[in-house]
């Protein structure tokens, strides 16, 4: 049986990021600004107790690992299950990506910030090629080969609508032995379960806005127990920072939570931290669970106080703002192309192209400062495309290979003229 990856698109430039925040838990990255992830999970807030132990070792069940040296510092040995050896070279991306989200270096002055900067990640190839496809044995191996070698966490942004036997022993083997096995709810916009994350002690985690609103992809349904922030930034080992969208996405911010929680007090079960991060999440609509709270799930357990320290004062006030984030949603059909001006204040843009036929056929690109910033495919039925712009009206282009009517919606988030 086959899975299929859940890849959201990244984008391979970014321009320069904006200054960072005042908060003192804020790390000096030059992406960290678009990462709303951890501040909206307050994993970043977690950070002034802990950003991670080597001790702690989260492993990726995926397509392997490219080094990222000044960004992946804690990497131990792993192991490819399909060519049962110890190469675990990354030719697809997707692991890579994955395991940035969870243990990206931060405070380094040099890409992003991941969730647990010092906890260790051990990849585990379980597809390889560039279509990344994996079977449900090969899985089923790498989860009891990441049991066995010391992992405490392990994470599988892969996901099929195929119940397998064997994958569910190795989900229970996991289960037995007090390891948290954290999976990706799927990319489907239905309810319907997909594996191994719909497994019986399965974390499985669904992606949201930064409303704690489903993302229009997102699987649903009671069975989800979960949900994290769909939309990433990830370090990509030619390109540095990029910005991904997708189930893909969401589980490796739960594991780097549960990462950090681990590392604060490593002599917690992992139905303790489980039952933490359930018991503390923001209910959202459409799932059985709800938003991830890092913070919260601490002072479940009794590692922090109920509120985090304030940050300092301003050093002076801040002017009236003139500008304001918001939503725009832009609905239409495309055929050969489209073109949809915006007028954007200066701050970061997401950008993102829904709609199966549009997102599978067509790209989407956008001009600005005279870099040409061009979403790629990943996702079936969405692009993602992010950037950091100057005040000024942009043109996005949606461009397609045919004249076949294809419907799309454009979701914009930036900063817009009050």
């Amino acid at each position: 049986m086959r899975r299929l990856l859940l890849l959201g698109l990244l984008l391979l430039v970014l321009a320069p990021a904006l200054a960072a925040g005042t908060a003192r838990a804020d790390p000096n990255d030059p992406s960290w600004p678009a990462q709303w992830g951890p501040r909206l999970t307050r994993a970043s807030d977690l950070w002034q107790v802990s950003t991670g132990d080597p001790g702690i070792v989260i492993a990726v069940v995926d397509t392997g690992l490219t080094p990222i040296p000044a960004e992946l510092t804690q990497v131990v040995p792993g192991w490819d299950i399909v060519g049962n050896d110890d190469t675990t070279g990354d030719a697809n991306g997707h692991g890579t990506w994955v395991s940035s989200v969870i243990g990206a270096l931060g405070n380094n002055g040099v890409g992003i910030a991941g969730y647990c900067w010092h906890c260790s990640i051990m990849p585990v190839r379980v597809a390889e090629g560039r279509e990344g496809g994996a079977l449900a044995s090969s899985i089923a191996g790498g989860i009891r080969w990441a049991v066995d070698h010391g992992a405490r966490i392990i994470n599988v942004s892969l996901a099929s609508n195929g119940y397998d036997i064997g994958e569910l022993g190795a989900i229970e083997y996991a289960e037995d032995r007090g390891v948290i096995v954290v999976g990706a709810a799927g990319n489907t916009g239905s309810s319907d379960p997909l594996y191994p994350a719909g497994y019986p002690g399965v974390l499985a985690v669904a992606g949201t806005d930064e409303n704690d609103v489903l993302d229009d992809w997102s699987t649903f349904g009671s069975w989800v127990s979960l949900a994290a922030p769909g939309c990433e930034m990830v370090m990509d080992p030619n390109a540095g920072p990029a910005y991904g969208c997708g189930s893909s996405f969401a589980p490796p911010a739960v594991s780097g939570i549960a990462g950090l929680l681990l590392s604060i007090d490593p002599g917690l079960t992992a139905n303790q931290v489980e039952n933490a991060l359930r018991a503390t999440a923001h209910p959202v609509q459409g799932i059985g669970g709800g938003e991830v709270d890092a913070w919260a799930a601490a002072n479940y357990l009794g590692l922090v106080p109920a509120s985090p320290p304030p940050p300092p004062p301003p050093v002076e006030p801040a002017a009236a703002p003139t500008s304001s984030r918001q939503v725009l949603l832009t609905e239409g059909v495309v055929r050969r192309k489209a073109v949809i001006r915006l007028q954007l204040a200066a701050g970061p843009l997401y950008l993102q192209l829904i709609g199966r036929a549009a997102a599978a056929n067509c790209s989407m690109s956008m001009r600005s400062s005279g870099v040409l910033y061009v979403a790629l495919p990943g996702e079936k039925k969405i692009r993602s495309l992010a950037a950091t712009v100057k005040a000024g009206d942009y043109n996005v282009t949606i461009s397609c290979p045919d004249a076949r009517a294809k419907s799309y919606s454009l979701d914009a988030t930036a900063m817009f003229p009050n």
